[in-house]
């Protein structure tokens, strides 16, 4: 028999690498960016943790909020520089949003909200496009119409009006691009939903994208508690991986590097206290991580 990960939930362990951590696990559902790479560079350190993993008998899946179809994130992967073997297994947020348009909204009229080069999300969609939210049956999100946030309450008022659904194949509300921060399609659909909006969501948080992953890799009885996410967002990640039943490792180099850097200040025999934790964050106190580490390695 397995063992079975026990935590205390007074503290939240500080790992230093993942290699010691693994006979706890079966399965590791890896987030990609803000873990394995920032937008621009493949970190190495990551995909070599990646590969220790699998040394060792632990099947890992990547899940990520791109909205963009598995192969071509995969690719992505690929063209990074991380080892093709690792790439098999691959659930993505944008692949997940078309299948639910093939599953419900065939024929339907769509407006894809995202620039040109997102255009592989909606390619071979049995749809009509159109070029307006006004004229659409369903809007399919996958990044901002304007760079300026409040100017998408206007430009979705006709939709609000008309129930028309908002598909987010991109959940993440804003995600680092080497040092730098931007909004994503996450923060459009809060306006929406704020609006009164029908939105639907793909990817992190959703439960369904973790029982996706599962199904995946074939192990959908899998003892959850061995199950790891490893993420770099409270929001998507972690709250995912609680909603789910999974352990969790948050990443403190990623989107909370701020927060993260005054925790970390405050470790004591490799143990975080869950106050600290929950102090350094405006989030709910009843979500918090596994264990934290200042990247993925081995």
């Amino acid at each position: 028999m397995s063992e079975t990960v026990v935590t205390d939930p007074a503290s939240i362990e500080l790992w230093h690498g993942i290699e010691e951590h693994l006979s706890r696990f079966d399965l590791i559902i890896c987030d990609l960016w803000g873990v394995m790479h920032d937008g621009v560079t493949l970190h190495k350190n990551a995909g070599a943790a990646i590969e220790c993993a699998r040394r060792n008998g632990v099947q890992t899946i990547f899940l990520s909020n791109a909205p963009r179809p598995r192969e071509y994130v995969r690719n992505h992967l690929i063209n990074m520089g991380l080892p093709k073997q690792l790439t098999d297994f691959v659930v993505t947020s944008g692949g997940l949003a078309r299948d639910e348009v093939r599953n419900h909204f065939s024929g339907a009229k769509l407006y894809h909200m995202g620039p040109e080069s997102d255009s592989n999300t909606i390619e071979g969609l049995p749809v009509s496009l159109v070029n307006s939210p006004d004229d659409a049956d369903v809007i399919l999100a996958t990044d901002l119409a304007f760079s300026d946030l409040e100017k998408h309450r206007e430009f979705l008022s006709v939709a609000r009006q008309n129930d028309i659904p908002f598909l987010c194949a991109n959940p993440d509300r804003v995600v680092h691009v080497g040092d730098r921060l931007y909004y994503c399609a996450g923060a459009v659909a809060d306006i929406y939903t704020d609006m009164g909006g029908d939105v639907r969501w793909y990817g992190k948080p959703m439960k369904s994208a973790f029982d996706a992953c599962l199904d995946e890799v074939d192990m959908p009885d899998i003892n959850k508690g061995r199950v790891l996410m490893i993420g770099d967002s409270m929001k998507t990640d972690i709250t995912g991986a609680v909603g789910a039943g999974l352990s969790s490792l948050l990443i403190a180099g990623g989107i909370h590097r701020h927060e993260l850097s005054n925790v970390l200040n405050q470790v004591d025999n490799d143990a975080i206290p869950s106050a600290v934790f929950t102090e350094s964050f405006d989030f709910d106190d009843t979500i918090i991580p596994t264990a934290v580490a200042e990247e993925l390695k081995i």
